[in-house]
This record gives structure tokens, sequence and C-alpha cells, in this order.
């Protein structure tokens, strides 16, 4: 039988999208009930929280998604920082301490595994936005409560301005694009290469101090391409979301540009929602289900190509 959350968001979408009458609008319809008919796999994890996985033809592609939904107020959330020699992978952080469910979390420098984004913990920030990553670092996800119970996301894209953004928040990172703000997809469907500049000036003044760092994506690859995504987010019951859309396996897992990421946590039933790091990085796991999604590491369509990384969204 088909979930009724899922099939209730549909009705709701398919609403919506008959006040727009383009061929695009009409594409998203079929999107839509390919999402809602898909042969979900649905795993009860206990005080509410529900795993879901399916491959869903969307985009004329094919998606692989994996989702843990949970309500805030029975869990605790956390942003964990493990970075350098101290990093993990997903499945081997939630074993060590013991969670409920992990997901990967910001941008970092994958050879010194450090966060290369804005992150603050306990008052003390632990990481700054590298200038190369501005181009796609455009807002906050945050908690106000040592808890991790009542999750805010923010747009910012002014690096001055963290510090009084997160002025109220306990624990706070820096990421992007902003996908959903108040039940709104704030991407567009194709940016191009109009977030360039900045970003490739950064990268040559850096090449010019004798750094050998790694040539970022330019927007065009990293908003309009298809990669392992991931994403986190809250809906208007209380509830927060882990993502992940796995990528790069063609015909299995095409991976998602950044607007298709937004209209799959759109049809999820999230009012906001941000973007992580993905790619390789892109990995969920629970406790009673193992590795959830197929991590793209080990280039294999399997559950074992997690990749270690310096910071991760933690519930326990």
């Amino acid at each position: 039988m088909k979930d009724r959350f899922l099939y209730l968001i549909f009705i709701v979408f398919a609403i919506t999208a008959t006040s727009s009458l383009s061929a695009q609008n009409h594409d998203r319809a079929a999107d839509s009930l390919a999402f809602v008919n898909a042969g979900w796999e649905i795993t009860d994890l206990g005080k509410g929280a529900q795993a879901r996985y399916a491959q869903v033809p969307m985009f004329n592609s094919m998606q692989s998604i994996s989702v843990i939904k949970y309500p805030a107020r029975k869990f605790r959330t956390e942003i964990l920082h493990r970075p350098g020699e101290t990093a993990g992978t997903p499945s081997a952080i939630g074993k060590e301490v013991g969670a409920a469910f992990v997901m990967n979390g910001g941008y970092f420098h994958v050879k010194e595994r450090i966060p290369s984004v804005f992150f603050k913990k306990d008052k003390q920030t632990l990481g700054y936005t590298h200038p190369t990553e501005l181009y796609r670092v455009d807002g906050i996800f945050g908690f106000k409560d040592n808890k991790g119970r009542k999750m805010e996301i923010v747009h910012c894209n002014d690096s001055l301005k963290y510090a009084s953004v997160t002025q109220k928040m306990k624990s706070a990172m820096a990421t992007g694009p902003l996908l959903i703000l108040d039940e709104e997809i704030v991407v567009p469907e194709l940016m191009g290469d109009k977030a360039d500049g900045d970003n490739v000036a950064a990268m040559k003044a850096e090449q010019k101090a004798g750094s050998k760092i790694r040539t970022h994506y330019t927007s065009a690859q990293f908003y309009d391409r298809r990669h392992p995504r991931t994403a986190i987010g809250t809906d208007d019951s209380g509830n927060i979301y882990l993502v992940v859309i796995d990528g790069r396996f063609k015909g299995k897992a095409d991976g998602a540009s950044i607007y298709e990421t937004a209209f799959i946590c759109h049809l999820l039933g999230m009012t906001d929602a941000i973007n992580l790091d993905g790619g390789g990085s892109s990995a969920l796991w629970s406790n009673k289900t193992g590795v959830i999604n197929h991590p793209r590491d080990n280039r294999k369509f399997d559950h074992d190509g997690e990749r270690s990384v310096p910071n991760l969204i933690v519930v326990y």
C-alpha cells in the first residue's frame, strides 16, 4: 500500500503545479508522479523516525534517494567536529559514539580533513569560509539549543555577518546553496556561469601566493551538472530530514543538479532545506539499517564506499 504521506505531498504539489502551464511544469508533474509511485523501502527506526529508500525515474534520469525523517523533539542532534586524524566515515563514527543516525556534513579541505567553511560550536569558532567556497556557500544552518532540537536555516552570503547571524545559536555551520526557504525553492533551474567571477579570482590569488589548492568547480559544473548530493532540512511539523541522493552511477543513480535536489526536498515535504557537501562524501547511516545509500568513493554501486569526513550530522 502506498505511503499516505507521500500521496498527500503529491496532491498538494499537483494542485499548485497546475497554476503554471509551461512544458517544464508538465515535466515536473510527471516527475512528482514517479516520485509518489516509486517502490519506497520504508524502515521504522523507532520514536517516530523513519528511513526511506527508492530508485525513481525522474528528470529523464534515474535518481537513487535515501532519507531519514525524525521528530526533532525526540532526538538529540549535533554537528560533530572530527578534523584531521580524528575524521571517520559516518558508519564508523556512528558506531563509535553510539548514534542512531549519522550523515556527512559540510565542505572541507580533502587533504587536511579540516572544514573549509565557518563552523561554530559551544561559542568557539572552529573554521572559516574559504574565499573559493563563496560561489556556493550562501546560508547557515544551526541549533538554538544544546540538544539540537531547534534547528534554523538562514540566508547569509556575507562572512562578515556570521557572528551576528549565529549569535543565538549554540552550534552552526555555513554551507549552501540554500534550497528551500519558507516552502519556496530558492535556486534557479540553471545557474550557468553567473557565480564564477569571485571564485576564479580567489583561486588565482591562491595560486599566485604559491598555494597548491585544488581547482574548484565552476558554478555551471557544480550547480547544473548531476552529482551525488547531501541536504538537511525541516518541515512545519517539527521534523528534521537527512537526505542523500546518489550519483555518478549511470542508469542506476545518475545524481541530481542543485535545482533537482531542491525539487526532491520539496516533494519530501521540507519547508526549509540547505545543501551540504556532496560527491564522494555523501553517505547516510542508521544503527538499524547500516549505510542506506550507495556512497561513491569506491566507485561501486554498493554500501561500502564511504569517505572519511571531518564533520558530521550525528543524531542520538
